[in-house]
């Protein structure tokens, strides 16, 4: 459903909020658009930056999840999802999804990679070393970015 000038212009100012750091005034564009369109995801995306942005990870991992139902092909919403789920339940949690996104879609390295960080935190060092091999064969430029992610430091420590 497109959405009508008035609620573009409401979800362009809560974006626009959104990028300038104030997720309060964000929500506010979003809570003034028409009930009706609430749910599309243009609009539902601008809400999972939101709650991110407000910590708001309950919240966050309904929406992002919904959206990853929606469009399972987009791998920014599993990310998004397995995200919250981290802080809002566990990495055990978050793994699951994870460990579902690679299997459905086994060339995405950015699940590949994500995964190995969440098996380095559960300490699955063997693992995470697979899953992180696998992410930098899909996706060379992943190499600089393990060697800068925390989740990542148990790895480091292993070798």
């Amino acid at each position: 459903m497109p959405l009508d000038p008035e609620n573009q212009r409401l979800l362009t100012a809560a974006e626009g909020f959104l990028e300038l750091g104030l997720p309060l005034d964000a929500n506010e564009e979003i809570e003034s658009m028409d009930a009706d369109v609430r749910h599309v995801p243009e609009v539902l995306a601008v809400r999972v930056g939101i709650y991110r942005a407000l910590e708001a990870w309950p919240l966050m991992q309904v929406v992002a999840r919904q959206l990853a139902l929606h469009e399972p092909d987009e791998p920014q919403w599993t990310i998004s999802w397995a995200y919250a789920t981290r802080r809002a339940d566990s990495l055990d949690a978050a793994r699951l999804i994870l460990v579902n996104a690679v299997e459905r879609l086994p060339g995405v390295a950015v699940f590949a990679f994500n995964l190995a960080c969440y098996e380095a935190q559960l300490g699955d060092v063997a693992s995470a070393k697979a899953h992180l091999s696998r992410a930098i064969e899909l996706r060379g430029d992943l190499r600089l970015r393990a060697l800068e992610d925390e989740d990542l430091r148990p790895l480091w420590d292993a070798l």
